[in-house]
Protein backbone atom coordinates (compact mmCIF):
# COMPACT_ATOMS: atom_id res chain seq x y z
CA UNK A 1 0.00 0.00 0.00
CA UNK A 2 1.95 3.66 -0.93
CA UNK A 3 1.06 6.16 1.07
CA UNK A 4 -0.07 9.65 -0.04
CA UNK A 5 0.45 12.85 1.21
CA UNK A 6 -2.26 16.02 1.07
CA UNK A 7 -1.00 19.36 1.20
CA UNK A 8 -2.96 22.44 1.97
CA UNK A 9 -1.49 25.46 0.81
CA UNK A 10 -2.39 28.33 3.03
CA UNK A 11 -3.05 32.21 3.03
CA UNK A 12 -5.31 34.04 4.69
CA UNK A 13 -7.06 30.71 6.17
CA UNK A 14 -8.14 31.67 9.56
CA UNK A 15 -11.85 30.90 8.66
CA UNK A 16 -10.73 27.68 6.80
CA UNK A 17 -8.24 25.50 9.09
CA UNK A 18 -10.76 24.21 11.42
CA UNK A 19 -13.35 22.64 8.43
CA UNK A 20 -9.94 21.50 6.68
CA UNK A 21 -8.34 19.84 9.55
CA UNK A 22 -11.72 18.46 10.04
CA UNK A 23 -12.02 17.50 6.28
CA UNK A 24 -8.86 15.21 6.45
CA UNK A 25 -9.30 13.64 9.74
CA UNK A 26 -12.70 12.47 8.00
CA UNK A 27 -10.84 10.77 5.46
CA UNK A 28 -10.98 6.63 5.40
CA UNK A 29 -9.21 4.02 3.48
CA UNK A 30 -11.04 0.76 2.40
CA UNK A 31 -8.52 -1.04 3.95
CA UNK A 32 -5.77 0.13 6.37
CA UNK A 33 -7.96 1.41 9.52
CA UNK A 34 -4.86 3.91 11.39
CA UNK A 35 -5.19 7.02 9.30
CA UNK A 36 -1.05 7.38 9.71
CA UNK A 37 -0.53 3.84 8.01
CA UNK A 38 -1.10 5.59 4.31
CA UNK A 39 -1.50 8.87 4.63
CA UNK A 40 0.60 12.10 5.65
CA UNK A 41 -0.97 15.78 5.81
CA UNK A 42 1.28 18.95 5.21
CA UNK A 43 -0.03 21.90 6.40
CA UNK A 44 2.55 25.14 4.56
CA UNK A 45 1.13 28.58 5.09
CA UNK A 46 2.72 30.98 2.72
CA UNK A 47 3.39 33.73 5.64
CA UNK A 48 0.01 34.45 5.71
CA UNK A 49 -1.00 38.21 7.77
CA UNK A 50 -4.04 37.11 9.71
CA UNK A 51 -4.08 34.22 12.48
CA UNK A 52 -4.23 31.50 10.01
CA UNK A 53 -0.95 29.76 12.04
CA UNK A 54 -2.81 30.37 15.30
CA UNK A 55 -5.69 29.31 14.40
CA UNK A 56 -3.85 25.89 12.97
CA UNK A 57 -1.62 25.77 16.00
CA UNK A 58 -4.79 25.28 18.66
CA UNK A 59 -7.09 23.14 15.88
CA UNK A 60 -4.00 20.48 16.05
CA UNK A 61 -3.19 20.54 19.84
CA UNK A 62 -7.61 20.09 20.26
CA UNK A 63 -7.05 16.51 18.48
CA UNK A 64 -3.51 15.77 19.95
CA UNK A 65 -1.42 16.87 17.93
CA UNK A 66 -0.53 13.45 15.54
CA UNK A 67 2.53 12.62 14.47
CA UNK A 68 1.86 12.36 10.61
CA UNK A 69 0.04 15.94 10.76
CA UNK A 70 2.99 18.11 9.71
CA UNK A 71 3.17 22.39 9.31
CA UNK A 72 5.67 24.44 7.63
CA UNK A 73 5.36 28.14 7.63
CA UNK A 74 7.17 30.55 5.19
CA UNK A 75 9.23 33.19 6.79
CA UNK A 76 8.37 35.47 3.54
CA UNK A 77 5.49 35.27 1.05
CA UNK A 78 6.46 32.64 -1.96
CA UNK A 79 3.83 32.74 -4.09
CA UNK A 80 1.65 29.63 -5.04
CA UNK A 81 4.21 27.84 -7.86
CA UNK A 82 7.03 28.44 -5.52
CA UNK A 83 4.89 27.33 -2.83
CA UNK A 84 3.57 24.25 -3.91
CA UNK A 85 7.28 23.21 -5.12
CA UNK A 86 8.63 24.04 -1.80
CA UNK A 87 5.91 21.44 -0.01
CA UNK A 88 6.60 18.73 -3.23
CA UNK A 89 10.64 19.14 -2.18
CA UNK A 90 9.09 17.92 2.10
CA UNK A 91 7.02 15.02 0.51
CA UNK A 92 8.64 11.67 1.11
CA UNK A 93 5.71 9.64 -0.36
CA UNK A 94 4.91 8.76 -4.03
CA UNK A 95 2.12 10.26 -4.57
CA UNK A 96 0.83 13.92 -3.26
CA UNK A 97 -2.63 15.75 -3.37
CA UNK A 98 -2.79 19.54 -3.33
CA UNK A 99 -5.75 21.72 -1.82
CA UNK A 100 -6.46 24.64 -1.92
CA UNK A 101 -8.17 26.41 1.37
CA UNK A 102 -11.31 27.01 -0.18
CA UNK A 103 -11.40 23.12 -1.14
CA UNK A 104 -13.52 20.45 0.38
CA UNK A 105 -13.31 16.63 -0.35
CA UNK A 106 -16.92 15.57 -1.77
CA UNK A 107 -16.66 12.04 -0.03
CA UNK A 108 -14.51 10.38 2.62
CA UNK A 109 -12.60 8.25 0.54
CA UNK A 110 -11.49 10.64 -1.84
CA UNK A 111 -7.96 10.64 -0.68
CA UNK A 112 -7.41 6.97 -1.20
CA UNK A 113 -9.26 6.56 -3.94
CA UNK A 114 -6.71 9.34 -5.70
CA UNK A 115 -3.88 7.20 -4.73
CA UNK A 116 -5.73 4.22 -5.61
CA UNK A 117 -6.70 5.55 -9.17
CA UNK A 118 -2.22 6.45 -9.30
CA UNK A 119 -1.12 3.56 -8.51
CA UNK A 120 -3.31 1.20 -11.36
CA UNK A 121 -2.80 4.44 -13.76
CA UNK A 122 1.35 4.55 -13.79
CA UNK A 123 1.09 6.58 -16.85
CA UNK A 124 -1.04 9.29 -14.68
CA UNK A 125 0.96 12.68 -14.04
CA UNK A 126 -1.75 14.52 -12.64
CA UNK A 127 -4.96 13.62 -11.69
CA UNK A 128 -8.04 16.32 -11.17
CA UNK A 129 -10.97 15.87 -8.91
CA UNK A 130 -14.77 16.62 -10.23
CA UNK A 131 -15.85 20.48 -8.60
CA UNK A 132 -19.24 20.44 -8.08
CA UNK A 133 -21.58 22.97 -6.35
CA UNK A 134 -24.97 22.60 -4.43
CA UNK A 135 -27.88 21.32 -7.01
CA UNK A 136 -31.15 22.51 -7.35
CA UNK A 137 -32.51 25.65 -4.92
CA UNK A 138 -29.49 25.16 -2.81
CA UNK A 139 -27.68 26.99 -5.27
CA UNK A 140 -29.69 30.20 -4.84
CA UNK A 141 -27.57 30.31 -1.61
CA UNK A 142 -24.12 30.77 -3.11
CA UNK A 143 -22.23 34.25 -2.43
CA UNK A 144 -22.56 36.62 -5.04
CA UNK A 145 -19.10 36.31 -5.98
CA UNK A 146 -18.86 32.70 -5.96
CA UNK A 147 -21.60 33.68 -8.33
CA UNK A 148 -20.12 35.93 -10.54
CA UNK A 149 -16.72 33.61 -10.72
CA UNK A 150 -18.65 30.36 -11.51
CA UNK A 151 -20.19 32.33 -14.42
CA UNK A 152 -18.20 34.49 -15.72
CA UNK A 153 -14.85 32.30 -15.79
CA UNK A 154 -16.94 28.91 -17.07
CA UNK A 155 -16.15 26.92 -13.72
CA UNK A 156 -15.63 23.18 -13.85
CA UNK A 157 -18.84 22.05 -12.54
CA UNK A 158 -20.31 19.98 -15.22
CA UNK A 159 -19.32 16.56 -14.94
CA UNK A 160 -18.43 14.35 -18.50
CA UNK A 161 -20.83 12.00 -20.01
CA UNK A 162 -18.89 9.05 -19.22
CA UNK A 163 -18.54 5.87 -17.20
CA UNK A 164 -15.00 5.78 -16.98
CA UNK A 165 -13.04 6.53 -13.75
CA UNK A 166 -10.60 7.94 -15.65
CA UNK A 167 -10.37 10.44 -18.83
CA UNK A 168 -8.06 12.70 -20.48
CA UNK A 169 -8.26 16.15 -20.02
CA UNK A 170 -6.51 19.78 -20.92
CA UNK A 171 -4.54 20.85 -17.40
CA UNK A 172 -5.25 20.07 -13.77
CA UNK A 173 -5.72 23.04 -11.74
CA UNK A 174 -4.28 21.91 -8.61
CA UNK A 175 -7.35 22.94 -6.56
CA UNK A 176 -7.66 19.01 -5.08
CA UNK A 177 -5.95 17.32 -7.58
CA UNK A 178 -3.41 14.42 -7.00
CA UNK A 179 0.06 14.34 -8.21
CA UNK A 180 2.74 11.34 -9.00
CA UNK A 181 6.18 12.47 -7.45
CA UNK A 182 8.26 11.07 -9.73
CA UNK A 183 6.05 13.07 -12.48
CA UNK A 184 6.64 16.14 -10.75
CA UNK A 185 10.53 15.89 -10.44
CA UNK A 186 10.48 14.76 -13.92
CA UNK A 187 9.78 17.92 -15.27
CA UNK A 188 11.09 19.91 -12.54
CA UNK A 189 7.66 20.83 -10.51
CA UNK A 190 6.09 23.74 -11.75
CA UNK A 191 7.76 26.70 -13.44
CA UNK A 192 7.94 29.31 -11.40
CA UNK A 193 7.62 32.02 -13.84
CA UNK A 194 4.16 32.07 -13.00
CA UNK A 195 3.76 33.11 -9.08
CA UNK A 196 -0.18 33.14 -9.06
CA UNK A 197 -1.87 32.15 -12.33
CA UNK A 198 -1.12 29.89 -15.34
CA UNK A 199 1.46 27.36 -13.82
CA UNK A 200 -1.12 24.76 -14.05
CA UNK A 201 -1.33 25.04 -17.68
CA UNK A 202 2.74 24.70 -17.99
CA UNK A 203 2.76 22.06 -15.58
CA UNK A 204 0.48 19.98 -17.65
CA UNK A 205 2.28 20.77 -20.84
CA UNK A 206 5.35 19.67 -19.38
CA UNK A 207 3.82 16.45 -18.28
CA UNK A 208 2.51 15.19 -21.60
CA UNK A 209 6.34 16.31 -23.16
CA UNK A 210 7.70 13.42 -20.95
CA UNK A 211 4.95 11.17 -21.80
CA UNK A 212 2.54 11.43 -18.70
CA UNK A 213 -0.85 12.50 -18.88
CA UNK A 214 -3.04 14.37 -17.23
CA UNK A 215 -6.68 13.17 -16.28
CA UNK A 216 -10.20 13.88 -14.45
CA UNK A 217 -11.95 11.54 -12.25
CA UNK A 218 -15.23 12.72 -13.30
CA UNK A 219 -16.88 10.38 -9.83
CA UNK A 220 -14.47 11.75 -8.00
CA UNK A 221 -16.33 15.06 -6.29
CA UNK A 222 -15.12 18.51 -4.26
CA UNK A 223 -16.42 21.12 -3.44
CA UNK A 224 -15.45 24.71 -3.80
CA UNK A 225 -15.81 27.76 -2.10
CA UNK A 226 -15.16 31.58 -2.45
CA UNK A 227 -11.85 32.25 -1.34
CA UNK A 228 -10.23 35.09 0.43
CA UNK A 229 -8.58 36.38 -2.36
CA UNK A 230 -11.86 36.41 -4.54
CA UNK A 231 -14.74 37.06 -2.29
CA UNK A 232 -15.56 40.27 -4.11
CA UNK A 233 -16.36 42.07 -7.28
CA UNK A 234 -13.24 44.19 -7.32
CA UNK A 235 -11.03 41.20 -6.49
CA UNK A 236 -12.56 38.84 -9.17
CA UNK A 237 -11.65 42.27 -11.65
CA UNK A 238 -8.28 41.92 -9.99
CA UNK A 239 -7.84 38.62 -10.73
CA UNK A 240 -8.78 39.26 -14.23
CA UNK A 241 -5.33 41.06 -14.97
CA UNK A 242 -3.47 38.02 -13.58
CA UNK A 243 -5.04 35.45 -15.97
CA UNK A 244 -4.64 38.12 -18.64
CA UNK A 245 -0.46 38.97 -17.43
CA UNK A 246 -0.03 35.09 -17.28
CA UNK A 247 -1.58 33.70 -21.07
CA UNK A 248 0.96 35.31 -23.27
CA UNK A 249 3.22 33.01 -21.57
CA UNK A 250 1.33 29.96 -21.55
CA UNK A 251 0.30 30.15 -25.37
CA UNK A 252 3.82 31.17 -26.28
CA UNK A 253 6.17 29.16 -24.06
CA UNK A 254 5.39 25.63 -25.59
CA UNK A 255 3.76 24.63 -28.03
CA UNK A 256 2.41 21.89 -25.85
CA UNK A 257 0.06 24.52 -23.59
CA UNK A 258 -2.18 24.29 -26.63
CA UNK A 259 -3.07 21.14 -26.40
CA UNK A 260 -4.46 22.26 -22.82
CA UNK A 261 -6.74 24.69 -24.27
CA UNK A 262 -7.86 23.39 -27.86
CA UNK A 263 -9.33 20.09 -29.03
CA UNK A 264 -11.05 17.59 -27.88
CA UNK A 265 -7.94 16.60 -25.33
CA UNK A 266 -8.68 19.71 -23.92
CA UNK A 267 -12.34 19.19 -23.10
CA UNK A 268 -15.37 21.12 -23.80
CA UNK A 269 -15.36 23.37 -20.73
CA UNK A 270 -11.83 24.33 -21.32
CA UNK A 271 -12.26 24.70 -25.00
CA UNK A 272 -15.39 27.23 -24.07
CA UNK A 273 -12.72 29.23 -21.92
CA UNK A 274 -10.70 29.84 -24.60
CA UNK A 275 -13.79 30.71 -26.33
CA UNK A 276 -14.27 33.40 -23.54
CA UNK A 277 -10.88 35.12 -23.02
CA UNK A 278 -11.16 35.60 -27.09
CA UNK A 279 -13.98 36.93 -27.03
CA UNK A 280 -13.04 39.39 -24.09
CA UNK A 281 -10.11 40.78 -26.20
CA UNK A 282 -12.63 41.62 -28.73
CA UNK A 283 -14.99 43.60 -26.67
CA UNK A 284 -12.36 46.05 -25.56
CA UNK A 285 -11.97 46.64 -29.13
CA UNK A 286 -15.74 47.37 -29.29
CA UNK A 287 -15.51 49.22 -25.96
CA UNK A 288 -12.94 51.55 -27.13
CA UNK A 289 -15.13 52.24 -30.68
CA UNK A 290 -18.08 53.15 -28.45
CA UNK A 291 -15.90 55.68 -26.15
CA UNK A 292 -14.77 57.21 -29.41
CA UNK A 293 -18.45 57.53 -30.09
CA UNK A 294 -19.82 59.10 -27.29
CA UNK A 295 -16.92 61.53 -27.30
CA UNK A 296 -18.68 62.63 -30.22
CA UNK A 297 -21.91 62.93 -28.72
CA UNK A 298 -22.99 59.68 -29.65
CA UNK A 299 -24.33 58.41 -25.81
CA UNK A 300 -27.64 56.43 -26.01
CA UNK A 301 -26.20 54.56 -29.37
CA UNK A 302 -23.24 53.72 -28.26
CA UNK A 303 -24.51 53.04 -25.12
CA UNK A 304 -27.15 50.08 -26.90
CA UNK A 305 -24.37 48.85 -28.99
CA UNK A 306 -22.26 48.03 -25.79
CA UNK A 307 -25.36 46.43 -23.78
CA UNK A 308 -26.20 44.50 -26.79
CA UNK A 309 -22.60 43.06 -27.68
CA UNK A 310 -22.20 41.84 -24.19
CA UNK A 311 -25.73 39.94 -24.27
CA UNK A 312 -25.29 38.88 -27.74
CA UNK A 313 -21.65 37.69 -26.73
CA UNK A 314 -21.80 36.29 -23.30
CA UNK A 315 -25.08 34.84 -22.89
CA UNK A 316 -24.51 31.58 -25.19
CA UNK A 317 -21.14 30.63 -22.96
CA UNK A 318 -22.79 31.69 -19.64
CA UNK A 319 -25.93 29.99 -20.51
CA UNK A 320 -25.39 26.26 -19.23
CA UNK A 321 -23.44 28.10 -15.97
CA UNK A 322 -26.55 30.37 -15.07
CA UNK A 323 -29.10 27.63 -15.45
CA UNK A 324 -27.14 25.85 -12.64
CA UNK A 325 -26.14 28.37 -10.32
CA UNK A 326 -29.56 30.55 -10.35
CA UNK A 327 -28.50 34.14 -10.25
CA UNK A 328 -31.31 36.57 -9.13
CA UNK A 329 -32.99 38.82 -11.52
CA UNK A 330 -30.52 41.71 -9.81
CA UNK A 331 -27.65 39.25 -9.73
CA UNK A 332 -28.00 38.42 -13.08
CA UNK A 333 -27.98 42.18 -14.11
CA UNK A 334 -24.91 42.91 -12.08
CA UNK A 335 -23.11 39.70 -13.56
CA UNK A 336 -23.69 41.63 -16.88
CA UNK A 337 -23.00 45.24 -15.54
CA UNK A 338 -19.51 44.11 -14.49
CA UNK A 339 -18.62 42.46 -17.57
CA UNK A 340 -16.77 45.45 -19.71
CA UNK A 341 -14.42 45.60 -16.15
CA UNK A 342 -13.74 42.26 -16.43
CA UNK A 343 -13.02 42.07 -20.03
CA UNK A 344 -10.72 45.67 -19.63
CA UNK A 345 -8.83 44.16 -16.84
CA UNK A 346 -8.27 40.77 -18.65
CA UNK A 347 -7.12 43.03 -21.66
CA UNK A 348 -4.79 45.03 -19.87
CA UNK A 349 -3.20 42.28 -18.09
CA UNK A 350 -2.99 40.11 -21.50
CA UNK A 351 -1.20 43.15 -23.10
CA UNK A 352 0.91 43.66 -20.32
CA UNK A 353 1.91 40.23 -20.55
CA UNK A 354 2.84 40.25 -23.80
CA UNK A 355 5.32 43.15 -23.30
CA UNK A 356 6.60 41.10 -20.31
CA UNK A 357 6.84 37.97 -22.19
CA UNK A 358 9.25 40.48 -25.08
CA UNK A 359 10.98 41.95 -22.48
CA UNK A 360 12.26 38.55 -21.07
CA UNK A 361 11.08 39.41 -17.96
CA UNK A 362 11.38 37.93 -14.64
CA UNK A 363 9.39 35.75 -12.07
CA UNK A 364 8.08 38.78 -10.27
CA UNK A 365 6.96 40.66 -12.74
CA UNK A 366 4.98 38.02 -14.89
CA UNK A 367 3.30 37.08 -11.50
Amino acid sequence: MKKITVIFVLYHAERQVAQLLEAVRAQKHPIATNQADWLDVLFIDDCSPDNTVQNLTKCLAKIGNPSHYKVEVNSTNLGLSKNLNKAFGMVTTPYALTCHCDCFFGREDYVAKMAELLDKNPKAGAITGQQTIPEGEAARELPFAEKLNLITNLMDIFPPETDRDLISIGFAEGRCDAFRIEALKAVGFYDTKLRLAGEDQILAARLREKGFEVCQAPKLNYRISVSSSQDSIWKLVQHQRLFGRAHPYILLKSESTKAGIFGDQAGDNRQGRTVLRIAQLVSVLVYLEALVGIARGEFFSKLLLVIFWTLLLKTPLFWRHIRAVKPTAKELGLIYLVQPLLDISYATGFCHGLLLYARGADAESIS
